[in-house]
């Protein structure tokens, strides 16, 4: 891209750029990788993988440590593929923060954390454009990086169910948007940590932003399949939980909501960010991962839906209570009538009351069913064991 500066080590000059231009040479720098990765040798490609040809297996090289790979290999990888797509892929795109938290290497925290010595760490991050569900945020390298900047896509996958719930309630309608932020989110970034190590395991599991897809095993970077996102989008994600950026996000939701026209109109739903946004947007100051935080999350849910089960249950025993006065009313004097009249009110309010509680029981069913699971995988348990705890916890009321 001949009329954008390069800096002294050879990559493209980003410091300074408008979000227009900065995009523009991230579509640059992404053309380039493609171009490149059309050129690799020595992939393993999901034929490979699936057929384990001797002769081909042969062409792939030499592992680490001098040895040629072999089919035991292979078949080991193949495993590894399924686990991943096991452990992502529900049948809905994305995984929620509290998921790429608990799934991404410790070393990839730290330096998202800036807990590192070795100038490997992040330290800011700022959006500088949402296109409908898209976010695209600029993140400042690492001080021992070559680059100036990496470009961070998020996509919020629960856009279009969210959006049909807001409303003039503003309390409602923050409600929505952290759970936005911290539901499935799909992602990619154009750094080698991203390329090398964790785009394979993003398209295997059904959360990563294409293209570019990436279907040859990383045999070399990451042959274990560790880890999901680099320390990029760890920071990017983990500042997209504070009202500093949740609110923006709104702003884009109550527009889309009530714009005339297609919802994916690029027209209506591309935004760039000013510098003064940008300025504002970058006072976000949550940018520690903290998994504990979301280990506590869960607990405080824990309590509550005890405590709702069994304000369900009194309100049942109410109910059940007048419901038997009503019986003995029907051959009651006029006066004893117009008592019952009033208990039959009284029992139409506790019905109204005991099904808005259990509306608030589905709801939280439905809202925190993911973060359940996470909670639990977090502390070594399988996520169909998790999965089976979480239906057991609910329908006991424990």
């Amino acid at each position: 891209m001949a009329d954008i500066p390069r800096t002294n080590a050879g990559r493209y000059q980003t410091e300074g750029l408008s979000s227009q231009d900065f995009n523009r040479v991230f579509d640059q720098i992404q053309k380039d990788q493609r171009k490149k990765r059309r050129r690799a040798r020595s992939t393993i490609t999901p034929f490979l993988l699936k057929n384990k040809s001797l002769d081909d297996i042969i062409k792939l090289g030499r592992r680490k440590g001098g040895m040629y790979f072999t089919k035991d290999d292979l078949k080991g990888f193949e495993r590894n593929r399924n686990d991943a797509r096991n452990n992502f892929t529900n049948g809905e795109a994305g995984i929620t923060y509290a998921q790429l938290i608990a799934h991404s290497q410790q070393i990839d925290i730290k330096r998202a954390n800036n807990k590192v010595d070795n100038g490997l760490g992040i330290t800011s991050a700022t959006p500088v454009s949402i296109k409908h569900n898209l976010l695209i945020v600029r993140v400042k390298a690492s001080q021992a990086s070559h680059d100036q900047h990496h470009r961070v896509k998020i996509r919020f996958e629960q856009w279009d169910a969210l959006l049909d719930e807001l409303t003039d309630d503003k309390r409602k309608n923050q409600a929505i948007v952290r759970q936005l932020c911290a539901g499935r989110l799909s992602f990619d970034c154009d750094c080698g940590r991203h390329q090398y190590w964790y785009r394979y395991i993003a398209t295997a599991g059904n959360f990563a932003v294409a293209p570019p897809k990436e279907y040859a095993y990383p045999k070399e970077k990451n042959p274990d399949l560790k880890g999901v996102a680099c320390k990029h989008v760890i920071h990017a994600t983990t500042r997209l939980q504070s009202p500093a950026w949740q609110v923006r996000v709104l702003q884009t939701m109550l527009q889309v909501a009530k714009q005339v026209g297609y919802g994916d109109d690029r027209r209506n739903t591309t935004e760039h960010f000013s510098d003064k946004e940008q300025k504002q947007l970058n006072r976000n100051r949550k940018s520690q991962t903290n998994a504990a935080a979301l280990k506590r999350e869960w607990q405080i849910y824990q309590r509550r839906q005890v405590a709702l089960g069994k304000k369900l249950d009194d309100e049942n025993g109410s109910i059940d209570d007048l419901r038997k006065q009503l019986t003995k009313s029907k051959s009651l004097t006029k006066a004893q009538r117009k008592k019952a009249e009033t208990a039959q009110a009284k029992l139409q309010k506790e019905r109204d009351k005991n099904a808005l509680l259990q509306q608030q029981l589905a709801d939280q069913f439905q809202v925190r069913k993911q973060a359940f699971i996470d909670a639990l995988v977090m502390t070594g348990m399988s996520e169909k064991d998790a999965t089976a705890k979480f239906m057991q916890t609910v329908k006991g009321g424990r």
